[in-house]
């Protein structure tokens, strides 16, 4: 297992530079605390605000575009927080090859890419074989949430999520705070938000 060096890799891994061998969560983070993984983190709002406001729980962002990226770890930077480490890269391939059996106990997956091209739906994060990761890194009792706001990918979503979990469909109302920037941005235009949560036994 690839154990976390803070004078090597700071805050980041890099599977390119280590390769994908199965991490060592408890000593990535130097604590047994509870691990939040968020799926695809964007400019990081909800990680950044998480670790701020829990600086018990631990954090994992997947954000494949290079440039959130490097967003994501500056911000992590400016604002010395110490229980964020962001990963650069596929979010399948991490799930299946770097993250231990029972080693993640919430997924949070915001407005992940709809692929709506026919051809192009294999690539949802939202699929069979990614969702069997999902639960076999979830701990027993572990718990996620799937949102979006493309409802052809939410009816599509939500029959696959339920046979790997049990779950609850929910629609978010006003009392709900925004999550994410382009929660903020899709309720500010009036677009509809459509939600699973789901839990792990």
């Amino acid at each position: 297992m690839l154990a976390y060096d803070a004078g090597v890799n700071e805050f980041v891994i890099d599977p390119r530079e280590t390769g994908f061998v199965r991490l060592d969560v408890a000593a990535l983070f130097g604590n047994g605390h509870l691990v939040v993984l968020e799926i695809g983190s964007g400019k990081g709002r909800f990680l950044i605000s998480g670790a701020t406001e829990q600086p018990d729980v631990n954090f994992i962002g997947i954000e494949k575009s290079l440039h959130y990226h490097r967003v994501i770890r500056d911000r992590v930077v400016k604002r010395g927080l110490t229980n964020i480490r962001l990963i650069n890269h596929d979010a399948f391939l991490v799930l299946r090859d770097m993250l231990p059996d029972a080693s993640i106990d919430e997924i949070h997956i915001y407005f992940p890419d709809p692929w709506p091209r026919k051809r192009e739906q294999k690539r949802r994060i939202i699929r069979a074989e990614a969702l069997g990761e999902m639960r076999r890194v979830l701990v027993a009792g572990g718990s996620g949430i799937y949102v979006t706001d493309h409802r052809d990918y939410f009816e599509a979503a939500a029959p696959v999520i339920e046979q790997f979990f049990r779950c609850e469909r929910r629609i978010p109302n006003a009392d709900d705070p925004p999550r994410t920037n382009y929660e903020a941005k899709y309720r500010e235009e009036g677009r509809e938000i459509f939600e699973v949560r789901f839990f792990n036994g």
